[in-house]
């Protein structure tokens, strides 16, 4: 039988280390890896420093800010005067061969020393309860050997926190009540209509649909605003318009002043003071824009992780799903699928945050796709556009857009013949609701 100390995965480890110098990012995906599941001494504290400095935002590593990372914290000031930069360029360069440059990649080796980790702690434990059975004299053997093998099972279960219920309701008893606003639970859209059927809670995802150039990304824009003004975190990811574009797009929304006007700079000195005030307030929010022209899950994973981690985050909002089918950012509508559940599940429902987005439907009035996005989606909003006849019939006053809940698996979804009236102005990027209308009630 092995000795302990020789159940090791230690080119796995050194290949993690490597990578990590590369990608500091992939450490987001390994945070079920402790230092303690390493056995080289040096690179337990290595990885620990590198962890620690992808949470602070810090893309590029090197031997000397390690070293100083190392000195920050007490635990492991010694190793920074045991470590010199040519002993850390010597084990990147010495492991180069090991470096993985996708995330599959370098979860196969996490998963290799977490692997090594449980044996080695499972076979020391085994050891042990061996010892406790060849003495005749040992109390509760019973007892302190299920307590022994508890321990690892518990430390390396992939659920090692599972409480009875009992323990676990008061709590959520006090995040329902935590919940409740006027009314409703969550938070709430700029549109109380809207409300009544569905909010925007952590761990779930809205999905507003339109047709192409129908005010998806203003839709979106508009509840980021709302958000923004009730104090909540924003990080906004965007395929359509660079933080520039999107910049002027938000202070026209603002300001008030038409979007057309304050790109060409043709507004007044008392129509700028309005875009700098909005431009100062903007400022103030905790909010982060991010450009990123074709989505993948693994750019929008770790986007979302290091903001989270920097920042904090409340609302998540994605500009926009869309297939590449159509010639835009994914390679087919399953993958489209798998990349609305990632984003509902891993990153709405583990990360506990708010999830909005949008997803173009087709001339029919479905969404692409629309069985995949359904059947992640919390719920689902179609945008269009409101006839002529239905704009005579509503009155001018009930808007000119309307908004119909089809999908809803946190309350009620609309009938097809009901819709919330909106008011949408294009050219100050504001969406607002309307006088609701009355239903048309045929006579018998």
């Amino acid at each position: 039988m092995r000795a302990n100390e020789d159940i090791a995965r230690v080119d796995c480890e050194a290949g993690i280390i490597a990578t990590l110098f590369y990608h500091p990012d992939y450490s987001f995906y390994s945070e079920d890896l402790l230092p303690n599941h390493f056995t080289n001494i040096e690179n337990r504290y290595i990885y620990q420093a590198i962890c620690s400095l992808a949470r602070k935002d810090i893309t590029q590593i090197d031997p000397y800010i390690i070293i100083q990372e190392l000195e920050t914290n007490e635990a492991t000031r010694h190793l920074a005067g045991e470590i010199t930069p040519e002993q850390l360029y010597t084990i990147v360069d010495n492991t180069d061969a090991l470096v993985r440059n996708t995330v599959e990649g370098y979860q196969l080796l996490t998963k290799a020393v977490k692997d090594a980790a449980f044996r080695r702690d499972t076979f020391q434990q085994l050891r042990e309860c061996q010892q406790l059975c060849l003495q005749k004299s040992s109390d509760n053997i019973e007892q302190r050997i299920y307590q022994l093998l508890d321990d690892v099972m518990m430390e390396f279960s992939a659920a090692n926190d599972v409480p009875p219920y009992a323990e676990v309701v008061d709590k959520c008893w006090e995040e329902i009540e935590n919940r409740q606003g006027s009314g409703y639970a969550g938070i709430p859209f700029k549109f109380p209509a809207l409300n009544d059927y569905a909010t925007i809670e952590r761990g779930e995802l809205f999905i507003f649909g339109a047709e192409q150039k129908q005010g998806k990304s203003m839709m979106l824009l508009n509840c980021a605003v709302d958000l923004l003004k009730q104090d909540y975190a924003v990080l906004y990811l965007d395929s359509e318009l660079n933080t520039r574009l999107f910049t002027a797009r938000i202070l026209a929304h603002l300001s008030g002043i038409e979007y057309k006007r304050l790109t060409s700079g043709n507004y007044t000195e008392d129509e700028k003071n309005r875009i700098m005030q909005a431009k100062e307030w903007l400022k103030t929010r905790k909010f982060t824009h991010i450009y990123i022209p074709t989505f993948d899950q693994q750019s929008i994973y770790t986007a979302v992780k290091k903001v989270k981690h920097t920042q904090g985050l409340d609302v998540l909002i994605v500009d926009y799903f869309k297939g590449k089918g159509e010639g835009d950012a994914f390679d087919s509508y399953q993958e489209l699928g798998r990349f609305v559940d990632m984003v509902k599940n891993q990153i709405c429902g583990e990360m506990n945050i708010a999830g909005i987005g949008a997803a173009q439907a087709t001339v029919t009035g479905k969404l692409a796709d629309s069985a995949k996005i359904a059947r992640n989606a919390s719920t689902i909003a179609m945008i269009t556009d409101k006839t002529p006849e239905e704009i005579e019939a509503d009155g001018a006053e009930c808007g000119n857009k309307k908004l119909r809940v089809t999908v809803n698996r946190n309350g009620m979804q609309m009938t097809q013949d009901e819709y919330i009236d909106l008011l949408f102005d294009g050219n100050h990027i504001r969406y607002e609701q309307a006088k609701q209308h009355i239903p048309q009630t045929p006579f018998d």
